[in-house]
């Protein structure tokens, strides 16, 4: 294999978790607290994707890294698609809380 390819793969990896993630939460938002099967066991299997697809990224990278970019991305993205998708309004103290972790997540790739 490539070794760029190689190199990005954990990448790669990390990012199929994230958008594994957000469609598994998008689902289980549908299923309405689980009264809707079909969406919350969809939900409930892309969730577990997501954990898999995590598992594989570590394998490349560090734990602290791919964890706080996997779960700030979540965090930050789900903010976001619940504003767009279901009209969740975010306040200042939770754009302030979004800044937090997207800094948070920069100082810990820099150190």
């Amino acid at each position: 294999m490539n070794v760029s390819v190689v190199q990005f793969m954990p990448l790669l990896w990390l990012l199929f978790a994230v958008l594994l993630e957000l469609s598994g939460t998008y689902l289980l938002k549908l299923s309405d607290g689980m009264t809707r099967r079909l969406p919350g066991a969809g939900g409930v299997l892309l969730v577990m994707g997501a954990f898999g697809a995590l598992a594989q990224a570590i394998k490349g990278m560090d734990l602290s890294v791919a964890y706080a970019v996997w779960g700030g991305a979540g965090l930050v993205a789900t903010a976001i698609i619940g504003a767009l998708a279901f009209g969740q309004r975010i306040n200042r103290a939770g754009w302030l809380g979004i800044l937090l972790v997207v800094g948070g997540g920069v100082a810990l790739k820099l150190t």
